[in-house]
Formats: C-alpha cells, sequence, structure tokens
C-alpha cells in the first residue's frame, strides 16, 4: 500500500538540513519500498504495510540526531483532499495551503493560528485548509502551538496525488 509521509520543520532557514538522498535511504532501512522524495520539504511516497509514526521518527533522530515530527497518511487518505478541498478553484495554488495534523484539530486553536483578517480556513478530519489570499509569509500563520502539524501548498498536494498515483 502506497503512503505519503510529511516531516515538518526540515530545511528551513538552514535548520534541521536532511538530504533527499539520506532520506530515502532511512526509510529503505526500515524495509519501505519504491521510496520517492518531493522537493526539500521533507515529502516521502513510498509503500509499506501499515508503517508507524514513531519507528519513522525514531529511525530519522538516529541518523540525523535531532528529532522530526512525521505526519503520514495512505493513498486513499490523500486521495480524498481535492473533493474536500473548498479553495480547490482559487486559481494560484500557491495561495491555497493544507494544516496536516496527527490528530482533529480543535476549532479554537484552528482560529488562532489564522487570526489574520483575509485569512480563511476550513477543517476538515485532519487537515486544515488555509486560504491566504496575501501569501503564506505575509498569513501570519503561526503553527506554534499545533506540534504535530506541518503545512504544504495546494501545488505540493496534486504532485504528491500525481506521485500516489
Amino acid at each position: 500500500m502506497k503512503h505519503v509521509a510529511l516531516l515538518r520543520g526540515i530545511n528551513v532557514g538552514g535548520h534541521h538540513k536532511i538530504r533527499m538522498s539520506d532520506l530515502r535511504v532511512v526509510f529503505e532501512g526500515l524495509g519501505f519500498t519504491v521510496v520517492q522524495t518531493y522537493i526539500q520539504s521533507g515529502n516521502v511516497v513510498f509503500e509499506a504495510g501499515a508503517p508507524e509514526v514513531e519507528l519513522i521518527e525514531a529511525a530519522i533522530e538516529k541518523e540525523f540526531g535531532f528529532r522530526v515530527n512525521v505526519i503520514l497518511r495512505s493513498a486513499a487518505g490523500w486521495a480524498g483532499l481535492e473533493s474536500r478541498n473548498p479553495y480547490a478553484q482559487e486559481a494560484d495554488g500557491t495561495l491555497v495551503h493544507v494544516a496536516f495534523l496527527n490528530t482533529v484539530p480543535d476549532p479554537a486553536q484552528i482560529a488562532t493560528i489564522c487570526a489574520r483578517p483575509g485569512n480563511v480556513w476550513t477543517a476538515s478530519g485532519r487537515e486544515v485548509y488555509l486560504h491566504t489570499p496575501d501569501g503564506l509569509g505575509q498569513s501570519g500563520l503561526n503553527l506554534g502551538h499545533l506540534k504535530h502539524a506541518t503545512v504544504r501548498n495546494w501545488r505540493t498536494v496534486q504532485r504528491l496525488a500525481e506521485l500516489l498515483g
């Protein structure tokens, strides 16, 4: 079965640097097959029976010396993202983002991370869809209190869907 692993906070601002070729080796070392990475932000598509987040996080920490939060989704779960995206018609896929979480978020928490005027959001299960008309960098998005969350823009989500194929 195909899965996607999203790593939080790697290769950002010179911190937690991980080469994608090295990351592939870690995933292959866990017995996963057909391992592919996409861009430097820590997106890994792979085949496995029932991968466990804790094992992946521990293997990454052992190899690179720092802890990274990992969000896992199955190919089947990923396939439903587009139908649940209320902002899919936005022409610029870099203005639409998805925050991926390990648990269903509390709406009050989500309201605080997206509080800047102009931003809109919709929670759906363990994902939060965001439309940031001024771009993510100007959005004021603050995931600091959501330990297990990572964000990808809509173009990345679509490309990963293609890789999961």
